[in-house]
């Protein structure tokens, strides 16, 4: 029986633990569990730096398939040291190493035992390198012979590629066929070709993919990972892989509240994650997070079933990039959709077929692509709406003419602006809005840094200037371009301040890049998601993400005549606070913690 209507609840049981458990207290474990989760399904780890006997296997999977509970396998590459020549190898982590005879063939005897006990089987995200050791350093030498002079993040995508085929997928397939195996990408996104994750090749080699959305404690811990990206990873790739993306996958370490281990679940069940999995066994067992979990998942759940498929502003991340880094993420959790793809989206007016647009973001990360100003100015020179981050605009003017664009132009061939290395502070705003015979006028609480990128007055347009005293530059600018437009969005030097924007200035924000027909006007920390049947889902981040500890009323824009706005939870009908020529707008109430889900 299936816990769950939208998605299936999962829960991965890792090697130390599964190889100490008895079955008494299996069962009593299993009892917990389903009391408070509800799980349909485990991961039962084979190997994490050391082996499940089979017995125990043998045990795990009987006791678990008795409570009605699907198990597959999984495995992680930690290893203890197989040798004295390992003990002088320095690794950050204790991952493989891929040149290292034993390591290999120890690898390759995990996968095949796993593949013998399981139809399908997952790869822990330590599947990586970052090793340097002097074997290492000599088959680097040696690839560079063969393809030229190489950075490490070349040499390890390579090697991870051979790694994945040899040792994993064919030594695996050989024992058993039809083994399904699952390779999980991790939440540091900006990172994988630095240790040779490679989304691009191994979606193709592998049979599915998996997302770790583990975002926990922003503030708190080293991996400074935004909470939006427990959404935006599994979009991301989604769109990567279409429909072989099998779940999201998090976990309570560094999670120090109720709300910041939820909202890791929230977001992803929002992003339509097929699975949920919840890291791991025994840190969940007798946990309080637990015990809250499954009742804010049944109440997910009764909604979902309703949402469409998700949509949002096109964002352009090309594989193997960096710039930027997790920018998206921060704006997203000031109330600006997103669907990030691998693919420049096709120019189109009518927005229905999958990968077409009228309006793309990009990032410094598209500098990734050597075709980028190309493609931009074939986009707007159509009727296409292009907005670019400051990140993006000054790589562009920098590299202009350089290997970095190829042949694709010059960025300056579309605006006015100039960047000559200089910053400065804002605390006073002004945004204009079409209609308006004057600026509104906003302070933020304190000043913030942003690039000075020069613009030329009448050339382009500044939609909201920002400055101090006498001195003020824009912030959001527009330049026409063929039948479209390009827009330039400068952000604060450091990105956490977005959410310091004065309200009035995220609104404007908010307003062009807005999703569809749609946008939201909230307090900072306040993130929506949007689906293509007219629903969407709005959720208020808690006092430790950035967001204001109390509740708030936010207003919904939304284009055209709109005679109410349905909650779906409780059916009810919230009608207009007013109305223009050319939108409805209705009220909100938000708080800290919490998630509605409407219809319009």
């Amino acid at each position: 029986m299936a816990y769950y209507k939208n998605f299936k609840t999962v829960v991965y049981c890792v090697a130390p633990w599964a190889g100490r458990v008895t079955e008494a207290e299996l069962k009593e474990e299993i009892e917990f569990f389903q009391r408070f989760v509800g799980v349909d399904k485990v991961y039962l780890e084979t190997f994490r730096g050391e082996w499940v006997s089979q017995e125990q296997l043998d045990m795990c999977k009987r006791v678990f398939a008795g409570a009605g509970i699907e198990v597959s396998g999984g495995i992680t590459t930690v290893t203890p040291n197989l040798n004295d020549d390992d003990q002088k190898r320095q690794r950050l982590f204790n991952t493989f190493c891929y040149n290292n005879g034993p390591m290999r063939e120890l690898l390759k005897q995990v996968a095949e035992f796993t593949a013998r006990n399981f139809d399908e089987f997952i790869i822990d995200d330590f599947f990586f390198t970052q090793c340097t050791c002097e074997d290492c350093l000599k088959d680097k030498a040696a690839f560079e012979k063969e393809h030229g002079k190489a950075a490490w993040e070349a040499y390890r995508l390579a090697k991870m590629k051979e790694v994945s085929e040899n040792l994993v997928i064919k030594p695996a397939k050989a024992v058993n066929p039809k083994v399904k195996i699952i390779i999980k990408f991790p939440n540091w996104k900006e990172s994988y070709q630095e240790t040779g994750y490679n989304p691009a090749e191994q979606k193709d080699m592998f049979d599915l993919i998996y997302t770790g959305t583990e975002t926990r404690d922003t503030a708190l811990q080293d991996q400074h990972l935004p909470r939006y990206l427990s959404y935006s990873l599994v979009r991301y790739l989604e769109n990567t892989a279409p429909g072989r993306n099998g779940g999201a996958w998090f976990d309570p370490y560094q999670c120090y509240t109720y709300d910041t281990y939820l909202e890791q679940a929230y977001l992803s069940a929002f992003s339509k994650a097929g699975e949920l999995m919840i890291f791991c066994w025994p840190s969940l067992y007798k946990n309080k997070f637990a015990t809250a979990l499954g009742f804010r998942l049944q109440e997910i759940d009764a909604c979902l079933g309703n949402l469409g498929k998700p949509v949002g502003l096109p964002l352009y991340l090309p594989h193997n990039a960096q710039g930027e880094d997790h920018l998206e993420d921060f704006l997203g959790m000031a109330g600006i959709p997103f669907e990030p793809t691998p693919e420049f989206p096709v120019y189109a007016e009518n927005e229905k077929s999958a990968g077409k647009s009228s309006v793309v973001i990009i990032t410094a990360m598209a500098l990734k692509d050597k075709n980028i100003i190309e493609k931009i100015k074939d986009f707007a020179a159509r009727g296409g709406k292009v907005i670019c981050t400051s990140g993006f605009m000054i790589g562009a003017l920098e590299g202009a003419g350089s290997e970095r664009t190829g042949d694709a132009g010059d960025i300056s061939d579309m605006t006015g602006i100039r960047y000559r290395g200089r910053r400065f502070e804002a605390d006073t705003f002004h945004v204009t809005w079409k209609g308006l015979h004057h600026p509104l006028y906003a302070e933020s609480t304190r000043p913030i840094s942003f690039p000075m990128l020069e613009h030329r007055n009448n050339a382009s347009w500044s939609l909201i200037n920002a400055g101090r005293g006498d001195a003020h530059s824009s912030i959001l600018l527009r330049d026409t371009y063929g039948k479209g437009e390009l827009l330039i969005l400068n952000v604060p030097d450091l990105y956490s301040q977005i959410k310091e924007l004065p309200r009035e200035v995220l609104k404007r924000i908010r307003a062009e890049l807005s999703c569809g027909d749609i946008y939201l006007d909230a307090k900072p920390g306040v993130s929506i998601f949007t689906y293509d049947n007219d629903t969407f889902a709005v959720y208020t981040y808690t006092a430790s993400s950035g967001a204001a500890a109390f509740p708030d009323i936010a207003k919904v824009h939304i284009k055209g005549k709109k005679t109410a706005l349905r909650n779906i939870a409780g059916a009810k009908k919230i009608k207009p606070l007013y109305q223009t020529d050319e939108e409805s707008i209705f009220e909100i109430d938000i708080i800290p913690g919490e998630f509605e889900f409407y219809q319009y």
